[in-house]
């Protein structure tokens, strides 16, 4: 069928396709022009399927939640879904790509450019001051976190393969992620940055770390976002010298989760410096829910003056204590605001982040791929189909989405349907006729 042919007999846009296209404008409206940008390494001669139309695949793969690659040549194959296909990318070809085909690609395509664009998706956010209301005292909130990725075993997939030895001398081998993923109080969770934990073909007694790749990513995130006001949101085992003296070189803030095993000489001087300064208090109450604050400022620790939060929360008969570490001054006025807008949001890269990810459809745990390099693309690619969904799950085209749809998870099965059985058209015009707002209900 011609591309004539397939406009004049255009359907109706269904409602999830036609919100998922208006977000993608709306946001990032040079999509395909960084997708052509990206480089390709196949040999020109034999090329079938263009890059922007792999891309799109790969994406595709993700934001309609198939989990398995192999479900591209299956749930894909319909005369729709490829005219839809070469609308999107501009290709003109009469299959779909097999599975095989699609993996091939992202072999041969260099991470760093879905990196870049994963990147690009962000800084145009950022630019556009979209996400400007969900910052504390003007930092944007970044929690860093590690997970793991994929487990291979007894068997060593590839030279980069981290190890460990388990009790009984058996030895399994995985890949794991450290991420940077920017957050709002509403729930939307978004991959600034991904850095793999993995030994690069080094056979040596010492393997990467979380702490390690951690540290890799703050640089770059600095790199990459040089001018951005950011507090990061850590777990304990961030509370260490490198990470103060990063925060302070880069004019950055820090709300840190506490155990007093990881410092104890601070959380001892928090105790004694607490029963001289009683009036450092602050207690909210409602008719289930008490909050009771502590805090210290200017806790030394080898050189960093670090402040230091306590709350002991009782809702309903359960009792909870809370600690955090921060270079945020606290008094009475900020102390509630620092904990629960900051502190308690780190929790979000867990459920909103990596849980969604391992059992929302995503599979992050499946290995896409048994190539090194093609594995580290399937996994950004599906951190940028993440960003889409939640931008349009958040977003306010597809409203009522309980009462329409039943659940978010019933979004992506809607939306490939509509892919499957309508011959849409895609155009990267900024439309002025529409504005989108995030739900943060």
């Amino acid at each position: 069928m011609s591309r004539k042919q397939t406009n004049d007999t255009i359907l109706k846009e269904p409602i999830v396709w036609e919100a998922y296209r208006k977000t993608i404008v709306h946001f990032f409206p040079k999509f395909n022009r960084w997708l052509n940008k990206i480089e390709d390494k196949r040999d020109p001669w034999k090329i079938i399927y263009p890059k922007e139309y792999m891309i799109w695949i790969g994406m595709l793969l993700f934001i309609c939640k198939l989990s398995y690659r192999r479900q591209i040549k299956y749930l894909f194959n319909t005369p729709e879904f490829i005219e839809n296909i070469n609308n999107f990318s501009s290709a003109f070809v009469g299959t779909v790509a097999h599975p095989d085909t699609v993996n091939y690609f992202f072999s041969k395509i260099p991470e760093k450019n879905i990196m870049r664009l994963k990147k690009k998706m962000i800084q145009g956010m950022l630019r556009s001051r979209r996400l400007d209301n969900y910052r504390l005292s003007g930092y944007y909130l970044v929690v860093l976190d590690g997970s793991g990725h994929l487990s291979f075993g007894e068997r060593r997939h590839c030279e980069d393969c981290l190890s460990k030895t388990l009790e009984g001398g058996k030895t399994i081998y995985y890949h794991n992620i450290v991420e940077a993923k920017l957050v709002t109080e509403f729930g939307m969770v978004l991959s600034m940055g991904s850095e793999f934990v993995n030994n690069e073909g080094k056979q040596s007694d010492v393997q990467d770390c979380e702490l390690a790749a951690a540290y890799r990513l703050l640089e770059k995130l600095k790199t990459d976002y040089p001018q951005l006001k950011i507090c990061l949101l850590l777990d304990s085992l961030y509370a260490n010298q490198n990470i103060f003296e990063i925060a302070e070189k880069n004019n950055w803030k820090y709300i840190i989760n506490f155990k007093e095993g990881s410092i104890p000489t601070v959380a001892g001087e928090f105790r004694s410096l607490l029963k001289l300064e009683p009036e450092s208090k602050k207690i909210l109450k409602d008719i289930e829910f008490l909050q009771e604050f502590n805090w210290i400022n200017d806790i030394d620790h080898e050189g960093h003056k670090v402040n230091y939060i306590k709350c002991v929360e009782k809702e309903n008969s359960e009792t909870t204590t809370y600690e955090w570490l921060t270079n945020f001054r606290i008094d009475g006025n900020n102390v509630d605001i620092v904990a629960n807008k900051g502190g308690r949001q780190r929790w979000k890269i867990e459920n909103q982040g990596f849980n969604m990810q391992k059992n929302g459809g995503y599979n992050l745990e499946h290995a896409y791929s048994t190539n090194p390099r093609a594995i580290k693309n399937f996994y950004l690619l599906m951190q940028i189909a993440h960003i889409i969904n939640q931008l349009a799950e958040y977003g306010s085209l597809l409203k009522n989405i309980q009462k329409t749809f039943g659940s978010i998870k019933n979004i992506a099965a809607c939306l490939l349907d509509e892919l499957k059985h309508f011959r849409l058209q895609l155009e990267f015009k900024y439309d002025y006729s529409f504005y989108i707002k995030f739900n943060s209900s």
